[in-house]
């Protein structure tokens, strides 16, 4: 291990920012005065300059449309190949995207009746296990491709409005399927019917069927006998995209 970066400040535990960290190709290590993270892709580079550009990528992942640490902040760069070690320190401010996370719902879920006291520590250790890994798998579902994909930052962004439009639909529709020429293979992919996606352009694109929230102002006929509602368009696009995220977690190229 030669360079190493370190975490001035996170809102994340121990155990959670390693997790995440290792979903990305980094190892979290410990630091001169913080914790830090390196990779094989850091020893690659020849400057601190260089591990710094890299290491932006991450800082823009963690504070950007994921929503995963709002407070992260990267440190110093550590060099290990001196003895004692170097650090170098950006006097660069750091951007940190305030973002809203969405509420979630909170199930409380009660211990069988009848368990003895080491039972029931048993019992409240599992359950405390079941709901990290839950958590951490929503994390890692976002902050995974918004890292890999430009677009997917994109689309995580346009998701985030509850309140759409016809012309914000079809835009993250349009993310997700690169470009029209790849219509065909990207419908195959999905599962989209030529139905499907007839009904869905009516919804978001025809004045007739949807008045000043569709994305075209001039009247023309459907070209469907039952074109999606705005709540039915919207679900089928928040199911591509989730879908295309998914995807996008591990895809080297979209």
């Amino acid at each position: 291990m030669k360079w190493a970066v370190e975490i001035q400040k996170t809102n994340l535990d121990r155990r959670n920012l390693a997790d995440l960290l290792d979903g990305l190709g980094f190892a979290l290590i410990d630091g001169i005065e913080f914790p830090a993270f390196t990779s094989t892709e850091f020893d690659a580079c020849d400057t601190a300059a260089e591990v710094l550009d890299k290491a932006k990528q991450i800082h823009t992942a963690f504070t950007g449309p994921a929503q995963t640490d709002s407070a992260f902040v990267l440190g110093a760069i550590i060099n290990f190949s001196f003895d004692p070690p170097q650090r170098h320190v950006f006097l660069e401010a750091q951007i940190a995207v305030v973002t809203s996370l969405v509420g979630d719902c909170t199930v409380v879920i009660s211990p069988p009746k009848g368990l003895s006291s080491t039972e029931l520590e048993r019992w409240e250790k599992g359950r405390a296990e079941q709901e990290y890994q839950s958590k951490l798998e929503a994390q890692r579902a976002r902050l995974e491709p918004a890292f890999r994909h430009p677009q997917a930052a994109k689309i995580l962004e346009l998701l985030s409005n509850n309140n759409h439009s016809g012309a914000t639909l079809y835009k993250i529709y349009e993310l997700v399927e690169g470009h029209p020429s790849n219509r065909r293979a990207f419908h195959a992919r999905f599962d989209i019917s030529i139905d499907q996606f007839n009904r869905f352009k009516d919804a978001v694109h025809n004045f007739k069927v949807s008045g000043d929230w569709a994305r075209h102002a001039y009247e023309e006929d459907p070209k469907t006998n039952n074109p999606m509602s705005k709540d039915e368009a919207e679900q089928f696009v928040r199911q591509i995209a989730a879908r295309w995220l998914e995807y996008a977690r591990t895809a080297e190229t979209i």
